[in-house]
């Protein structure tokens, strides 16, 4: 089995102190995140065999359009897309590279992140949600204790209620050796 040398986009999501696209912008300044940015671009226009490349005029349009919209994007990710995007995973280009494809092409990419991301956050609840009912069940002592640790009162205020009334009736109905009938 063939090991992509490439992660995920969850785990590019997730590695750990990468800086968002925007951080650069605050960090240093807006000029030198979007020319991160035209350096990827740059890689993706040489390497893809299309016989009209990226003008330079549509790469600074393109890369302010990917900084503005896409600034969320950590770096990893963005590279991750520019790699998925040099191996054909969103587009082909015939002919030329258009900016417009290469924006369509990013925005299904967070699509497939969104979702990558959704799926994982579903699977950690789920996760958690195992491990509390586990402790739960762990920690849980049977009604019939706990109904015998009540003062007569809350006793008199549990059977007050539907269901511990019906708990109750069960309870004793067990005790006296007797199933009740509930319809």
């Amino acid at each position: 089995m063939a090991i992509s040398a490439f992660p995920t986009i969850l785990q590019a999501h997730k590695a750990a102190d990468v800086p968002a696209i925007v951080h650069l912008a605050q960090a240093y300044d807006d000029d030198l995140a979007v020319k991160w940015v035209q350096d990827q671009l740059l890689a993706v226009n040489k390497y893809v065999g299309a016989k009209s490349k990226l003008t330079d005029s549509q790469l600074d349009e393109l890369a302010l359009q990917i900084r503005l919209e896409y600034g969320y994007l950590n770096l990893f990710e963005f590279i991750l897309f520019c790699a998925r995007l040099r191996s054909g995973k969103y587009e082909d280009f015939y002919g030329s590279i258009d900016p417009m494809r290469i924006l369509k092409s990013l925005e299904q990419f967070c699509q497939d992140r969104w979702y990558e991301i959704e799926k994982d956050a579903r699977e950690l609840e789920k996760e958690r949600s195992k491990r509390e009912e586990a402790e739960r069940l762990r920690n849980a002592i049977p009604f019939e204790q706990w109904y015998a640790g009540l003062s007569e009162e809350k006793k008199k205020e549990v059977k007050s209620t539907p269901y511990g009334a019906a708990l109750v009736s069960k309870m004793e109905a067990k005790a006296s050796g007797k199933k009740k009938d509930y319809t």
